[in-house]
C-alpha cells in the first residue's frame, strides 16, 4: 500500500516527502490582502471586548490607575519613533547608562493628539 507521501509527483519532494528547495505546491498562493481568519476573529473579539469594558473612559482610568501598564500598552500599539542613530544591525540604539525614558500623561496625550488618535 502506498503512502499519501508515494502518490504524485515525488521528482518535486525529497525522500522524506518535503517539498524541495525553490518548489511550491500552491503558487498563486494567498491572495494579496486577505486576511487570517484566525486574526480577524480575534481582532473582533478584543474590539468588543474593549466597548464593554467601557472603551476609551477604561482607558482613561487605566492611565490613572496603572500608568505603567497603560505606558507598555502603548509602547505596543505605537510605531515606534525613527532612532537618531542604529546599531549595526538596524535597531536603534539604547545607551545602557542613559535613565529609562518614563512619558507623563500629559506628554502620551499630547502624543497621540499629534497622531490624530
Amino acid at each position: 500500500m502506498s503512502t499519501s507521501k508515494e502518490q504524485g509527483n515525488n521528482s518535486q519532494r525529497n525522500e522524506r516527502g518535503q517539498w524541495l528547495p525553490g518548489v511550491c505546491p500552491n503558487p498563486k498562493g494567498r491572495p494579496k490582502g486577505s486576511r487570517n481568519a484566525t486574526t480577524y476573529t480575534m481582532k473582533e473579539a478584543l474590539e468588543e471586548a474593549f466597548w464593554q469594558a467601557g472603551g476609551i473612559g477604561w482607558l482613561v482610568k487605566l492611565a490613572h490607575e496603572e500608568p505603567k501598564i497603560f505606558a507598555s500598552l502603548l509602547m505596543r500599539l505605537l510605531p515606534p519613533a525613527p532612532a537618531e542613530t542604529e546599531a549595526e544591525d538596524g535597531r536603534p540604539y539604547v545607551d545602557p547608562d542613559e535613565p529609562a525614558n518614563v512619558a507623563t500623561i500629559e506628554e502620551i496625550r499630547a502624543e497621540l493628539q499629534r497622531r490624530d488618535w
